[in-house]
């Protein structure tokens, strides 16, 4: 979808938006952030940091393959099962630069590259799962056709994504507007790939900011806690009760500006000749968007390397930005007609698993951080915090 262009893209989005806009999983959200609190207990008994980012990294992959077709794979209780095993090698496989510039040393010498070898053959093994996911939903869907099932809105959030793109795609009346399997298990290799690093790095990044800078921390719990309560028990927020979360919000947004785990948009081909501002753009220029300079251009963001929540106060710094002369300059989904069609899946997410985690645990960098002046990252087209080590204390 990322790439298509004019009708095919138009096709694509007509089944996709609806499915995106449907799927916000809160309940698997939040029982899936409960299982990551086992986790952190267990390193809080043994009185030891813990690498959150390996622990989040599961958390979010196991909710890309419940919410994309219902599928367990039980990441955060089983860190060695297969299916995670299996993923983890095609994305450290897809990310390996020498083959991204090389690709040539695939198409010809694959036989002499028995790693490169194993990682083709996890790949087809988990392409032929989503094969069969696809094969047994469109089943479903068709048999299910015709039926009238009266649903409340919050069991429609809960229903997986490819569920909700084949049925999306029976209710069209455009014979024109379908998705092939092909081209469904495309798309969701695409929401995987890029909705799993991406929040992953998201998360990360905001329980560093708020370790550095303890006085956001509390803020942002005392706004939690404000809205859920402080009794002795896990409770999971609806999603009522996240928009209710000004200050979160403002922390989850200001993350995403300073430090955004996509520092760089997806190619784009210019169409035609055109200019922007007094650069001459040739039709074909082939251009790229640095998220991560624009988020920090001192010419539209006051002090930009400084961690800010409040510039993104209603009525505020951000607010005044990008409603002036400057356009949008706050854009870590990207903008306009191929905004990011996760966003909103990925928003809610961090602000279930950050509301929960600041409602059951306080915590900080250990003296030894490699993070001590400065977030250290790593990855070339998602970006992480290297080697988060955190200290956690629980509250209850």
């Amino acid at each position: 979808m990322v790439f298509l262009e004019n009708q095919d893209w138009k096709r694509h989005r007509k089944i996709a938006n609806p499915a995106f806009q449907q799927v916000i999983p809160h309940k698997v959200f939040g029982r899936l952030t409960i299982q990551m609190f086992g986790v952190i207990d267990q390193s809080i008994e043994m009185r030891t940091s813990i690498e959150i980012g390996d622990v989040l990294k599961r958390l979010t992959l196991n909710a890309l393959t419940l919410a994309g077709f219902g599928f367990d794979i039980n990441a955060l209780n089983d860190p060695s099962n297969e299916w995670l095993r299996t993923y983890e090698n095609i994305i450290v496989g897809m990310q390996d630069p020498v083959y991204f510039f090389f690709p040539v040393l695939e198409r010809h010498f694959l036989n002499f590259l028995p790693k490169r070898k194993l990682i083709h053959r996890d790949c087809d093994r988990f392409l032929k799962l989503m094969d069969d996911m696809i094969e047994e939903k469109r089943r479903i869907v068709n048999e299910d056709e015709g039926i009238v099932v009266a649903e409340k809105k919050e069991d429609i959030s809960e229903k997986d994504i490819l569920t909700l793109l084949l049925e999306n795609e029976k209710n069209e009346n455009d014979s024109n507007t379908f998705m092939t399997n092909e081209e469904l298990k495309s798309n969701l290799c695409l929401f995987f790939s890029a909705g799993h690093d991406s929040t992953t790095g998201a998360l990360s990044f905001a329980l560093y900011h708020m370790a550095v800078n303890p006085d956001i921390q509390l803020k942002a719990r005392a706004d939690v806690v404000n809205v859920l309560g402080n009794s002795k028990s896990d409770v999971l927020p609806t999603s009522a009760q996240t928009k209710e979360m000004k200050y979160l919000n403002m922390v989850i947004k200001e993350t995403l500006r300073i430090q955004p785990s996509v520092p760089v948009a997806s190619a784009r081909k210019a169409k035609e000749d055109c200019t922007l501002g007094d650069v001459f753009i040739p039709k074909d220029t082939v251009l790229l968007i640095d998220i991560y300079n624009t988020h920090r251009n001192p010419i539209t963001w006051d002090e930009p390397h400084k961690f800010n929540p409040d510039r993104f106060r209603p009525g505020g710094e951000a607010e005044q930005k990008i409603s002036g002369e400057f356009g949008n300059p706050w854009i870590p989904f990207g903008n306009g007609a191929r905004q990011c069609i996760g966003m909103q899946f990925s928003l809610e997410e961090q602000k279930v698993v950050l509301s929960m985690l600041l409602r059951k645990y306080t915590w900080s960098l250990p003296k030894d951080s490699i993070h001590e002046d400065e977030v250290i990252t790593k990855g070339i087209f998602f970006v992480v915090a290297k080697d988060l080590q955190l200290n956690f204390k629980s509250r209850y």
